[in-house]
């Protein structure tokens, strides 16, 4: 009678046993039924699946398309950006070309305000224009010199920020006019670390800094338009077959008309521009006749105003003002090649809405 009890009572704790364990199971689910390996490398899969998630977020990658940063960011290059990064001075940022909100689809360059610039406003009439939202227009590459509510000034070739010299990188191009006694060859260029894309490609261009320099330079001797560094400025100077190499500086009274903001009172070019206040987000503009054509694109297209001047007085949206509050920050962007016509020398200001992010250097 008593192994009788025995056999019950063991049987009874096997069996409390088992379910307990089932239980346990149940309760802990598929994950505790795993064994440590298999949920270590499911807890690396899910790491690695959060951490390419948050770098497409954070991080975008762009082509440098232009020549204006090929002195540092070499042409068709491309790079990462970090799209919440705030642009600070000096910064490489990838923005949105802030002109290409018109295009002329049958033109070499299509930018329409540029193009006009060169050709005349007769020359853009008979052309088709092509209206572009912000997110289709071209991805460019610059460096921010002047942010938000500074002022910014270039005096021969020198960027000044609230009245100081900034320094460029020592990578910055510039043009410079060079004169020799024989046509350039490809094998001269090689000889001389330089490639033929170093040589200006736009006529109009080069023939006005060549016409200021001719009467300098002996006329004996042939006069190209080349981007330079500093650095390869002085080593060209030293070949035999060179006569003379001078970094181009316009005089601060010639007018350029493709420069910003294109009006012959300013007398404004490459090489001496400003100074000019940089829109800020809330700061107020006293508004005139003379300050409205350095900010009508920012108060118009870029911040979706009606401007129109009657009898010397401005109305914004059909009333009339004396000031204006800016509702977005903006920027003074250049190019490390300054030979290049893509930075805010030729475009003006850069609205903030249009920086994607600052490049990752």
């Amino acid at each position: 009678m008593a192994e009788k009890e025995k056999i019950v009572q063991t049987t009874t704790v096997t069996t409390t046993t088992v379910t307990t364990t089932t239980e346990t199971k149940k309760k802990g689910g598929w994950w505790s039924g795993l064994k440590t390996a298999v949920k270590a490398l499911l807890i690396a899969c899910c790491v690695l699946v959060v951490a390419g998630a948050v770098l497409l977020i954070v991080f975008g990658r762009a082509k440098n398309v232009s020549s204006s940063m090929e002195a540092t960011i070499g042409k068709n290059s491309k790079v990462f950006f970090n799209r919440f990064s705030t642009p600070e001075a000096l910064d490489v940022v990838v923005f949105r070309h802030p002109e290409t909100d018109s295009v002329v689809p049958t033109a070499h360059d299509k930018n329409y305000y540029k193009m006009c610039r060169m050709y005349g406003q007769n020359w853009c009439s008979k052309n088709e224009v092509v209206y572009q939202k912000l997110k289709k227009r071209p991805i460019y590459l610059s460096r921010v010199y002047g942010t938000p509510g500074t002022i910014i000034e270039i005096k021969n070739n020198v960027v000044y920020l609230n009245n100081a010299p900034v320094a460029d990188p020592d990578s910055t191009k510039y043009p410079f006019i060079v004169a020799n006694d024989r046509v350039v060859s490809k094998t001269m260029l090689d000889s001389w670390g330089l490639k033929k894309e170093d040589m200006t490609s736009e006529e109009d261009y080069a023939e006005t800094f060549i016409g200021l320099y001719r009467n300098k330079i002996a006329s004996s001797s042939n006069l190209a338009i080349y981007s330079l560094n500093e650095n390869s400025a002085d080593k060209l100077s030293k070949f035999s077959a060179i006569n003379k190499v001078e970094k181009i500086v316009l005089p601060k009274d010639l007018f350029e008309p493709t420069v910003f903001p294109y009006l012959e009172t300013k007398h404004w070019n490459q090489s001496n521009f400003g100074p000019v206040a940089i829109p800020q987000k809330g700061k107020v503009l006293k508004l005139s006749v003379n300050t409205l054509p350095l900010y009508r694109r920012c108060i118009e297209a870029y911040e979706g105003n009606k401007v129109e001047v009657k009898n010397g007085k401005i109305f914004i949206n059909g009333k009339e003002e004396s000031s204006y509050r800016f509702t977005k920050d903006y920027y003074f962007v250049l190019g490390d090649n300054r030979s290049g016509k893509d930075d805010s020398r030729y475009f003006g200001f850069l609205p903030d809405d249009h920086i994607l992010g600052v490049a990752c250097e």
